[in-house]
């Protein structure tokens, strides 16, 4: 049963840390200077080799008067299982997300919270900024259809956790939390099943999350296939996650464009894997040219190779 919430509920944010010294102070500063107050700030130090932990333990010293929790892994164990440990520890009506190399706007909070309490919504969803060395842009919402797991794009925007307020209870009465250990796709993994429940989502048309956009370097090999893995073993994760629930078939499309989505990597390698490609969810291939989020010329290069290549 969905709770409804007339004033002031609390908020947690959760904030995993691991080896981000240089940008750890803009991050938690941008949090503890939220217009909003009624705020639980969790961070979770992964394990960082650096002075991230000591860094933020100063600051928070500075604003004694928020209630600030920073939980130590013993270990490093990864994106995944420390924001598992946030959502464990949060006691808050809502629970948002930030990494720790990224930073917010001062009304983020409040204006998310004011438009959840306004429509008594399950969940919030924005635009957000992305921020290079050199630049910043907002990157929007095509379209109001923001929750349909049938016609959005499998994207970084629509799936990410960053960029949403979504009420505690969808994650800790449904199970949605992310799978420890799988840490490519993650965000993903919790925004689908999300979704699949039907939430009550409303846009809030207005960016406050800054995105920090590394140029990073080409990927090693070894990499690209670590990324592969974690996202076929999120697609097998989620492809039994709808058949318990009896939600394929209702979901059929997406699932598709999942399996397809999760194998691009195959011919993103050297030595591009072609017949893995073609025969890993060989059933996704027959609905190529109806990903309409992957360019045109893309569909038609993989409609072709799935007709040239044989067994």
């Amino acid at each position: 049963m969905t709770e409804t919430y007339t004033h002031n509920p609390k908020v947690s944010i959760i904030i995993p840390v691991y080896n981000v010294e240089p940008y750890i102070i803009t991050c938690a500063e941008s949090l503890f200077k939220q217009t909003y107050r009624n705020i639980e700030y969790i961070f979770i130090n992964d394990a960082s080799p650096d002075n991230s932990l000591p860094k933020l333990e100063q600051l928070a010293k500075r604003y004694n008067n928020r209630d600030i929790k920073i939980l130590n892994n013993p270990t490093n164990q990864g994106l995944s299982k420390s924001r598992n440990n946030g959502i464990k520890e949060a006691t808050g009506d809502y629970i948002t997300f930030c990494d720790s190399d990224d930073w917010i706007e001062p009304t983020a909070i409040a204006e998310m919270t004011e438009k959840a309490i306004q429509n008594n919504a399950d969940v919030i969803v924005t635009p957000f900024y992305t921020n290079t060395f050199s630049k910043e842009k907002i990157l929007s919402f095509p379209s109001r259809d923001i929750a349909d797991l049938n016609s959005i794009p499998i994207d970084f925007m629509h799936f990410s956790l960053c960029n949403k307020l979504i009420r505690t209870s969808f994650f800790k009465d449904n199970s949605i939390c992310p799978v420890p250990g799988i840490d490519c796709w993650e965000d993903l993994s919790v925004t689908s099943r999300l979704y699949a429940l039907c939430p009550k989502t409303v846009l809030l048309d207005k960016p406050f999350y800054h995105y920090r956009k590394f140029e990073y370097k080409t990927l090693s090999t070894a990499s690209h296939e670590r990324q592969l893995n974690d996202r076929l073993k999120y697609t097998e994760f989620l492809i039994k996650w709808f058949s318990e629930r009896n939600l394929t078939e209702k979901y059929i499309r997406f699932l598709n464009h999942l399996k397809f989505t999760a194998k691009i990597k195959m011919l993103r390698t050297s030595p591009r894997q072609f017949r893995r490609w073609k025969y890993t969810y060989p059933e996704s291939n027959k609905h190529i040219l109806s990903y309409k989020d992957i360019p045109m010329h893309y569909r038609l290069l993989f409609y072709i190779a799935d007709l040239i290549i044989h067994p």
